[in-house]
């Protein structure tokens, strides 16, 4: 009988040597309602590991493959304590953590999972979460200090001991992590440790200075060439807080644009030392881009950067040609459309000093507001005092919205309709995403802009001579 034991192991070694990695996770206050997901995140993206992990009681257990790649994952455990679905969107609670092929054994709180972490077993996420609780502390401590140093009167002797303080502490802060780097080379987290270099900066500055100085040596404190940091949110974090230090709350959309093309300027020529990173890198600013319609940032990459996207990004390149195509200075592209009465409309046909190409549509709650400024504004002369001939393309899924809304619409314009949505070859023609989208155009069909917000038409259409 041991005999047959014995061959039945040697000949099915799946059995006892093929295993996936287990992460044990206590959580006090779990909602009995509660189904834990385990995310691995890649490139700022988000991808399922295990859906179905095993639940008893407050402890679960997720499982992961064998063949995962080191990272950061991410426990998402339910939706914050009142939550309510009118909330947008929905905040997750959930718990950040690092694997690299060992179990992984954590214990937590659901009302605040990531501040309030044990780790019970695993060596790298005692190291990590050492870091950070330590990291919460210099932050508090920084924080005082640093209004200290703002704002106490420099002639005191506490301002500049305090100020030596600030300066200590900054350093303490910098050797700890070139320490922590050393003694722990084998480990993912001293790699995501060493990432989150921050600038040491001096006391006495105006904000702007301070600001300022931040800004220009934030990324300097990164070394973009490590592509198992791809597998982590260390590169796309702290670029995206880059970028959003460009972006000001007071800025138009446009100004804002000009904001984000100077920061990727800025950012770009950093990414040279490995170009697999810096593909990487950029196809995840070119999603968020796209997400915020910044249509001129996107041309910009179409511009200067294409080729960095990788040569097996097809798909990418041909969004951003598209979004190169339609940037202002661009011809835009010719279309015959039936208006309202039933006949066709010609765009390269109709000669008018300048036109508004109009997409729009009846459900899109922005269309409805700029729609009923729209007549307003053409009873006060607005458009034919700049010679501005509007032609309003709908994009709506059933013609007979359109039409119905058509029939008591009070403006002079060319009204007309496209078959297909934002499937139809106007729409693919135009790269047209979302609705309202505005083209205010010359008599030769060239972009001269295009207006996000009423003000910004008013403000471009102002400007025609």
């Amino acid at each position: 009988m041991f005999k047959k034991i014995v061959l039945f192991l040697l000949f099915c070694p799946f059995l006892t040597w093929a295993k996936d990695y287990q992460f044990k996770l206590h959580v006090k206050n779990l909602p009995s309602d509660s189904r834990p997901l385990l995310l691995r995140v890649y490139n700022g993206d988000l991808f399922v590991l295990d859906s179905v992990p095993a639940v008893n009681g407050e402890d679960i257990t997720f499982h992961i493959p064998e063949d995962t790649r080191p990272g950061v994952l991410r426990a998402v455990l339910g939706l914050a304590p009142g939550y309510s679905s009118m909330m947008m969107p929905p905040q997750p609670v959930a718990l950040n953590l690092i694997f690299n092929r060992e179990n992984i054994e954590i214990s937590t709180d659901y009302q605040n999972p990531q501040d309030g972490a044990v780790v019970l077993v695993s060596t790298e996420n005692k190291l990590y979460f050492d870091f950070i609780k330590s990291d919460l502390v210099f932050y508090s401590k920084l924080g005082l200090l640093e209004q200290v140093v703002q704002n106490y009167p420099e002639e005191d002797e506490f301002y500049q001991r305090a100020l030596a303080h600030y300066l200590k502490l900054q350093n303490e802060r910098e050797k700890f992590i070139e320490k922590t780097a050393k003694s722990n080379t084998k480990t993912l987290a001293s790699r995501i440790i060493k990432a989150l270099k921050m600038p040491v900066l001096p006391g006495k500055l105006l904000p702007e200075e301070r600001d300022s100085l931040f800004n220009l040596q934030y990324l300097s404190q990164v070394e973009f060439n490590d592509t198992n940091l791809l597998y982590t949110n260390v590169y796309t974090d702290r670029i995206f807080r880059f970028i959003q230090m460009y972006m000001k709350q007071t800025a138009t959309p446009r100004e804002n644009e000009a904001n984000c093309i100077r920061a990727l300027d800025r950012l770009v020529p950093m990414l040279d030392v490995n170009p697999v990173i810096q593909q990487h890198i950029l196809q995840f600013l070119i999603k968020g881009f796209e997400t915020m319609g910044m249509e001129e940032v996107l041309a910009h990459i179409s511009s200067n950067y294409l080729q960095q996207c990788g040569s097996n990004s097809d798909i990418i390149k041909q969004r951003l040609e598209a979004y190169s195509r339609m940037a202002v200075g661009q011809k835009v592209p010719d279309f015959t459309l039936n208006d309202a009465q039933g006949q066709p409309f010609n765009l390269y046909d109709d000669i008018s000093p300048y036109t508004l190409i109009l997409f729009w549509h009846t459900q899109c709650g922005h269309c409805q507001m700029l729609m009923k400024t729209l007549p307003d504004l053409s009873q006060e002369e607005f458009f034919s005092k700049h010679q501005v001939r509007i032609v309003g393309v709908s994009v709506d899924e059933n013609r007979e919205d359109w039409e119905k809304f058509s029939e008591t619409y009070p403006l002079d314009w060319v009204n007309t309709y496209t078959e297909g949505s934002f499937r139809s070859q106007v729409a693919a023609d135009y790269n047209l995403f979302a609705t309202p989208t505005m083209f205010l155009i010359d008599s030769d069909h060239n972009i001269i802009s295009k207006p996000l917000t009423l003000e910004e038409l008013k403000n471009s259409i102002g400007q025609l001579k």
